[in-house]
């Protein structure tokens, strides 16, 4: 456990990813309690966020925000995560037209898997899906996506409760016997997002590289182009946050680190990511320094 909180924290999740449940206002206050020197609420996908974002920017003049999204793309290795920062306030149509696809998948998704779940006879509906997402997601973010796919967490408990599955274990499984939804292609849409001036990191890169694989992570590095990493987060083990960023030195890339929070912990009915925590990761304030030059760029 990370005892002391960090300077910054760049990688947060608000109601407006699907896996979330935390309000914006939520981080904002954090961070002005705590005398944060920057937040990035960086929501899978779309930055719907926005809107709320920059109202509520204006209540705590005290805390800098950096736009920011988290990309899930397909490449060599499968799917992986990709940190956006420094994202545009005014979103340009050939980003707008990524986020609208990103919706669709999110649809698309939720009904694949009700699909897949009825051919081996169990009875999971989109019905079912939406009074999951009721539970933790406010409507306005269900009428702006539609129905969804479900956190896992709380989908898990559903299949328990229902007799899909006997143990969380089961629930792992039970996606190797369908079809699952391809993510869009890395090489379309990160040159997209790079040319109208985000920052690209890989996240929480530990299982991407093989922990320290040096081969996989030029390997990864030549593939996706991306910028940064992600050398802190409490999916990396601390042994290998110093491996990371002395790789960032060596290749001239930023670093950055973020706590991956999901929800307001002191509000959390459905216990959602509860093992992720506001600010808790190791990552240093020079790195911070380092990334302010690169958006100044």
């Amino acid at each position: 456990m990370i005892e002391n909180h960090a300077a910054y924290d760049l990688h947060l999740h608000s109601y407006w990813s699907y896996d979330a449940c935390a309000p914006v206002e939520y981080y904002f206050r954090k961070a002005s309690e705590l005398k944060l020197r920057a937040i990035a609420i960086s929501e899978h996908f779309t930055m719907d966020s926005l809107p709320d974002i920059i109202a509520t920017s204006r209540k705590y003049p005290d805390v800098r925000f950096i736009p920011a999204v988290e990309m899930t793309v397909r490449c060599s290795i499968g799917s992986l995560d990709m940190l956006c920062l420094g994202m545009p306030l005014e979103i340009p149509t050939e980003i707008e037209e990524i986020f609208e696809e990103y919706r669709q998948w999110q649809r698309d998704c939720g009904k694949a898997i009700s699909i897949g779940m009825q051919s081996l006879g169990f009875d999971y509906t989109e019905k079912d899906r939406l009074e999951l997402l009721k539970k933790y997601r406010p409507a306005k973010t269900i009428e702006k996506h539609g129905i969804t796919h479900v956190q896992n967490g709380i989908q898990r408990t559903h299949f328990i409760n229902s007799g899909y599955i006997k143990s969380p274990e089961e629930y792992g499984k039970l996606f190797e016997k369908f079809p699952r939804t391809p993510y869009p292609d890395a090489e379309r849409i990160l040159p997209v997002l790079k040319h109208h001036g985000a920052l690209v990191m890989i996240a929480h890169p530990t299982n991407y590289f093989n922990k320290n694989d040096i081969k996989r992570m030029d390997a990864l590095r030549e593939e996706l182009g991306f910028e940064g990493i992600e050398c802190a987060h409490d999916l990396i083990p601390q042994e290998l946050t110093p491996f990371y960023r002395d790789y960032c030195v060596r290749h001239k890339l930023f670093s950055s680190g973020g706590s991956d929070s999901h929800a307001d912990h002191s509000d959390n009915p459905c216990r959602i990511a509860t093992q992720h925590e506001f600010a808790r990761h190791i990552g240093e304030g020079k790195w911070l320094d380092e990334i302010f030059e690169r958006l100044k760029k």
